[in-house]
Order: structure tokens, then C-alpha cells, then sequence
């Protein structure tokens, strides 16, 4: 029996939602960011502890899918298991549900480690973290597994260089705000979404098919999967940049990745490749991309 915990239990509230009409992808990860706080303390890594342990906790790669739309007044619940124990990661699945009708609204594969506060370096497991992990194991149900992007799809070898060979043009430049970093001091996963979706906008504009145009024709965009990389840690009032590429638009889909990148250093801090879809606003069925938008792309 998969041996999954309650770790987040909240609300969509409207300030969450875009002009879509739905949830931002970034409060998606905010939410699971909240449900891994809860599932630090069920493995015996509380915040609170990290002064005397010098431990934290840190994401270093997301997979998720978006299964289905999630508007204001929907009631959150994220369970939570480990599905793979490492020396110094754990690989663990969260399993976002709407309360009222326990429709899947969203997993995430999450691969985290264990973070050394002082070298800023991940270091091996407490064994007592070890041992919780054991009774927390569950498996990867079909439904989180990879549909648009498998991990070895996603590029890696990663550089303003190569951003500028292939043609990536910016799409967010902004710095990282103290407001945005948790308690290991550094920018939480929520707001590397954040960049992400702010560039999404200036994405389809480079592609396009606008935020204007799209209203005036009754449509808007969904992002259904996304694979995240955390290469390094951004700390309060760093610049930081986003260059975006458009991969391939086939039918309804288009493919996409961002590059993140510190201001301060040009070194890349994250990367994110992405599918998304074009849909009809009223009735919130996906619709094929424009052959314009294809040719362009």
C-alpha cells in the first residue's frame, strides 16, 4: 500500500489566478513548496532544527504534469511519499487533488537533497532521515510519468552562448527579491516559476500570437508539462535574466525552454523546458495552433 501523508491542505484564491481564468503554474509550485516543508518535518528535518543540524532541504529538479485546470474557490490537497532514497537525494512524488470532487489536478517528481548550510554543498542523509523515508516509500503511478518530456530530451549543456547560437531572445529581466527566499537563504522554486511564467507571455508575443491578439479571439494558453533544473542557488538582490526559445509547434502543442540566467555573473542558475497547449476560452478546450504561428516558429 503506497504509504503517502496529507502535507498541504489550502485554497485558490483569485489573486492566484491569471488572466486565463485559472491558477498560474508558479502557485502550483508554491503549494508543493509548502507540502515539502510538511514533508521535512515527517522526516525529521524541520526548519526549525536547521540551526543546530546546519541541514537544509533543497529542490534540484521538478517534473510536472498539469492534469487539469484549477480555478478560484477550488479546495487543494497535495499527499506526499518518497519514491527513491540516495546517499545525499531523495527522489519523492506529490499528488495535487481538488478536495470536493478528488480529481488530479497535478504531480510533481521531485529529486531534492540534502544541503550543508555552511559549504553550500549537499552532504549524505541523517540517518534518522533515512530511516523515515523507508516507511514513507510509494511508487510513480501512470499518471506521473513522463509524456512530452522525458528527462533525456531535455538539453543541459547550457550557456549564454549557446542561448545566443540558437537564437533564444530575452523575456524577463529582474532581480531576486528578499521576500523571495525561504530559510535556506536562497530563492524559492516558486519564484524561478514565477520568471517563467512572466516570459511565457513574451514567448507567445515572439511567436505571434500575443496576450492582446489571444483575447481578441476568445483564446488563451495552459502549460501541461514542465521539467525544471536547478543548477545554482540565486540569493537577494541578484539580477537575474530569462532567455527563451520556441523547441517545435505540431497540431495543438508547442514546445518550449527557458534558460535563466544571474545577471550579476552570466552563469545559469535554472532551466525549464516546457509544452503547452492554445485553448478556447469558453469552452476551455484546446484548439490547433495558427499556421502563422507554426511558420514563424
Amino acid at each position: 500500500m503506497p504509504a503517502m501523508i496529507d502535507t498541504y491542505r489550502g485554497y485558490v484564491s483569485l489573486q492566484e489566478c491569471d488572466e486565463m481564468g485559472h491558477m498560474n503554474i508558479q502557485h502550483y509550485i508554491a503549494k508543493g513548496s509548502d507540502s515539502s516543508f510538511n514533508l521535512r518535518v515527517a522526516l525529521g528535518l524541520a526548519a526549525l532544527d536547521q540551526p543546530n543540524s546546519g541541514l537544509g532541504y533543497v529542490a534540484l529538479e521538478h517534473h510536472i504534469r498539469f492534469h487539469r485546470e484549477l480555478r478560484a474557490s477550488d479546495l487543494v490537497v497535495i499527499r506526499a511519499g518518497v519514491v527513491e532514497i540516495r546517499d545525499k537525494t531523495f527522489r519523492i512524488y506529490q499528488e495535487m487533488r481538488e478536495a470536493l470532487d478528488d480529481r488530479l489536478a497535478a504531480t510533481f517528481v521531485v529529486d531534492t537533497g540534502c544541503l550543508d548550510l555552511e559549504t553550500r554543498r549537499l552532504t549524505a542523509w541523517p540517518e534518522e532521515a533515512r530511516r523515515r523515508a523507508q516507511s514513507l516509500m510509494t511508487s510513480l503511478p501512470p499518471e506521473a510519468l513522463p509524456r512530452s518530456l522525458p528527462k533525456e530530451a531535455v538539453e543541459r549543456d547550457v550557456s549564454l552562448a549557446r542561448a545566443d547560437a540558437f537564437g533564444m531572445v530575452e523575456t524577463n529581466r529582474s532581480v531576486v527579491n528578499t521576500w523571495e527566499c525561504d530559510t535556506n537563504g536562497h530563492m524559492n522554486a516558486r519564484f524561478f516559476m514565477a520568471r517563467f511564467s512572466d516570459a511565457q507571455g513574451h514567448m507567445w508575443a515572439h511567436a505571434g500570437l500575443g496576450r492582446h491578439e489571444q483575447a481578441a479571439r476568445g483564446l488563451a494558453t495552459a502549460t501541461v508539462e514542465m521539467r525544471l533544473a536547478y543548477f545554482r542557488e540565486l540569493r537577494a538582490g541578484e539580477t537575474i535574466f530569462v532567455r527563451t526559445g520556441i523547441l517545435a509547434t505540431e497540431g495543438k502543442t508547442i514546445r518550449y525552454r527557458h534558460w535563466l540566467f544571474s545577471g550579476d555573473t552570466g552563469e545559469v542558475a535554472c532551466i525549464a523546458e516546457g509544452a503547452g497547449l492554445l485553448f478556447d476560452k469558453a469552452s476551455r478546450k484546446a484548439v490547433p495552433l495558427p499556421s502563422s504561428m507554426r511558420a514563424r516558429a
